[in-house]
């Protein structure tokens, strides 16, 4: 029989301890959710956005829903769906497409447009299918509805908020961030001085505020976005706790 001398115990505890602290940690993968956010415009609620996220294992697909009530459609005349497919597991958040469909109403018609983004790894760019048009591919580009849970996932896995980029159908551009996960507290429908952190972030089309909920998972809880051209704003404010129950 082989005993154990205090030596070999010692030892043994240093090696399990030194394997425990090598071994490589999963990263924590966002929740599927179902939630729903205030629309406000020049300080003005015109509606509601809604937004989910379902995954079949790795693959997800982000989707938001806003339209105008009656009332405010004399102002704002467009509605839209966008769907973002992405892939999600322990390693990365990868965006793969952003499909939008967007209505807009008239007096006289109504007009139907439909955007589609597709990241093209093999010929390494991003690919506008309807104009034809192409640009570089970065590992971490984001349409306006994804970079806020991609900013999610990265805070919650301890990652670098480096290197992102937007996307859309006009431009792509590298984001600078200005401030990050400074302390904030925001007053929502479902709760007041709510604890959040609060991220700054602009390139030359858009500013762009982010409050992420950590009693919530970081899930954004308010979201603030400038558009530099239009000098127009739009907050999208969380109005009640998200369903992480799907």
């Amino acid at each position: 029989m082989f005993l154990l001398t205090p030596t070999h115990r010692l030892t043994l505890t240093f090696l399990a301890c030194l394997t425990l602290f090598s071994a490589p940690s999963r990263a924590e993968t966002l929740y599927p959710f179902k939630a729903t956010f205030n629309v406000r415009v020049f300080g003005f609620n015109v509606g509601e956005a809604k937004q989910s996220l379902s995954c079949q294992q790795q693959n997800c697909l982000l989707t938001s829903e806003a339209s105008p009530p009656k009332w405010a459609q004399r102002f704002i005349n467009e509605s839209a769906i966008e769907k973002i497919k992405l892939i999600q597991n322990d390693k990365e958040f990868k965006w793969l497409e952003y499909k939008k469909y967007l209505t807009r109403h008239y007096d006289d018609h109504t007009e139907h447009k439909t955007y589609t983004l597709v990241r093209d790894d093999k010929r390494h760019r991003v690919h506008y299918v309807e104009e034809n048009k192409n640009w570089p591919l970065h590992k971490l580009v984001y349409d306006t509805i994804s970079i806020a849970y991609a900013i999610q996932y990265r805070v919650r896995n301890h990652l670098p908020l480096k290197d992102m980029y937007f996307q859309d159908d006009k431009v792509q551009q590298k984001i600078l961030f200005s401030v990050t996960n400074q302390p904030d507290e925001i007053d929502l429908d479902f709760k007041d001085e709510l604890q959040t952190k609060r991220f700054e972030f602009h390139n030359d089309k858009m500013s762009v505020k982010l409050w992420l909920v950590p009693e919530i998972r970081d899930f954004p809880g308010q979201i603030e976005i400038e558009n530099k051209a239009e000098k127009r704003t739009i907050t999208l404010e969380l109005n009640r706790v998200p369903d992480f129950s799907n």
